[in-house]
C-alpha cells in the first residue's frame, strides 16, 4: 500500500482489468476483475509466429487495453507517454497512481533477465521513492515491488516482443460517474465479444488463430533447432534446445500471465454466469460452463509443459507438440460452441 495516497495493492489475474480495479478502488469504486474484464472486451486469443527458434508469442486475448469498460463506468481516460522517470513522477503528483505497459521480461522481479520478452502487459506505478526508484504494484504478485527508474525505463521501452512492445503507453484514470447494469450493458459486450473472437477479420486472433497454431505447431520441431540460454523457473540461466524453450514459454504463457488455464477461460466464465444472473437467462450460463471445460485443458496443457520440457529428450519433446495440437483443438472446438450460442442472446 501506498501510504501517502490510499492505494491499496491486490493480487490479480489479468494484468489489465486488475490495474484498473486497484486504481478504481482508491476513488472509492469498487468493480470485480472478471467484470471490468468482461465489459472491456478483450478477450480472445493472439498467435503470431516468430522466425527462426524465438518462441512464438501466444496470448489469451486480442485487444491491448481496449478501455470499454472505462467509457461504460463514464471514467475519463487520459493517454501519455513519457519518456523519462521525471516525466512519470510528475503524473504521479496528481493521480493515485498511473498505469503502465511494460516488458516483463525486463522487470527485475519477474526473474527473466530479458531472455523473454512478453510486452502486452499492465502494472500501476504508485509513487516515486528515493534513491531513483519506483513502487510498482503488479497483480502478479502479492506485494508491491521496488524498481529502479532505469529498469522501469528499459521495460516500458523495449521493442523486443513485436507486435506488442510497450511503446511508453501510460494511462491515468478519473473517478466513476456511474455504475453499469449487467442486465443492460452485459449482452452488448457478450455479442461484441463473440463476433470478435469468432471472425476476428485476422488470421493472428480468435478461432483462426488458434486454428493455425494447430497447423503451425507440428513445424516446431525442424524451425526450432540449436542450443539457447534460457531462464528456468527458479531464475537461473539455462542452456536448453530452441524447442524445449519453445514449449516452457508457451507453458509459461498459459498458466503464468495469458492463455487460459487458471487465467483468462476462468475470469470470461465469471463474468458469463454474472451476466446470466442478472439477466436471468441460463444461456450465459450454459457458455460459462464451456469455457470452463476449456480452461481444464488449457491447465493440463501448461502444467505438462512446465511439468516435462525443461529436461526431456528430443522424442519426448515431439510428444508434447502433438499434446499442444490435440488441446489446443479440443478448447477451440469447445470455445466455438460458447461462442456459437451467444451470438443470437
Amino acid at each position: 500500500m501506498s501510504d501517502q495516497n490510499g492505494y491499496v495493492h491486490r493480487p490479480g489475474i489479468h494484468s489489465e482489468s486488475a490495474c484498473q480495479r486497484n486504481i478504481l478502488a482508491a476513488g472509492g469504486h469498487d468493480v470485480d476483475e472478471h467484470v471490468i474484464f468482461g465489459l472491456d472486451g478483450g478477450f480472445g486469443f493472439s498467435y503470431f509466429p516468430t522466425r527462426g527458434n524465438t518462441p512464438d508469442i501466444i496470448v489469451g486475448k486480442q485487444v491491448v487495453m481496449p478501455l470499454r469498460a472505462a467509457r461504460l463506468l463514464g471514467v475519463e481516460v487520459h493517454a501519455h507517454t513519457p519518456k523519462s522517470a521525471a516525466g512519470l513522477a510528475a503524473l504521479l503528483e496528481v493521480v493515485p497512481a498511473v498505469t503502465t505497459r511494460v516488458d516483463i521480461g525486463l522487470m527485475p522481479y519477474w526473474g527473466l533477465e530479458g531472455r523473454a520478452s512478453f510486452g502486452g502487459y499492465f502494472v500501476n506505478v504508485v509513487r516515486a521513492m528515493g534513491e531513483g526508484e519506483f513502487e510498482v504494484s503488479d497483480p502478479a504478485f502479492d506485494s508491491s515491488e521496488l524498481v529502479r527508474a532505469d529498469d522501469l525505463n528499459a521495460a516500458r521501452s523495449s521493442r523486443s516482443s513485436p507486435p506488442l512492445n510497450p511503446d511508453w503507453r501510460t494511462y491515468t484514470f478519473g473517478s466513476p460517474r456511474n455504475t453499469p447494469r449487467l442486465d443492460l450493458v452485459g449482452p452488448v459486450a457478450v455479442r461484441t465479444l463473440s463476433r470478435e473472437v469468432l471472425r476476428p477479420g485476422s488470421r493472428s486472433l480468435g478461432i483462426p488463430a488458434m486454428k493455425v497454431l494447430t497447423t503451425t505447431a507440428p513445424s516446431w520441431p525442424a524451425n526450432k533447432r540449436g542450443e539457447v540460454e534460457d531462464v528456468d523457473l527458479q531464475g537461473h540461466v539455462i542452456t536448453t534446445s530452441a524447442l524445449a524453450r519453445q514449449l516452457l514459454h508457451l507453458g509459461r504463457q498459459i498458466e503464468s500471465f495469458g492463455t487460459g488455464g487458471g487465467m483468462f477461460r476462468p475470469v470470461i466464465a465469471r463474468f458469463l454466469s454474472a451476466v446470466s444472473e442478472h439477466c436471468d437467462n441460463p444461456r450465459y450460463a450454459e457458455a460459462a460452463d464451456l469455457f470452463g471445460q476449456s480452461a481444464e485443458h488449457w491447465t493440463g496443457l501448461g502444467k505438462a509443459l512446465l511439468a516435462r520440457s525443461a529436461c526431456a529428450e528430443e522424442s519426448e519433446l515431439k510428444g508434447l507438440v502433438d499434446e499442444v495440437v490435440t488441446s489446443v483443438r479440443v478448447s477451440m472446438d469447445l470455445e466455438k460452441r460458447a461462442l456459437a450460442g451467444l451470438t443470437s442472446v
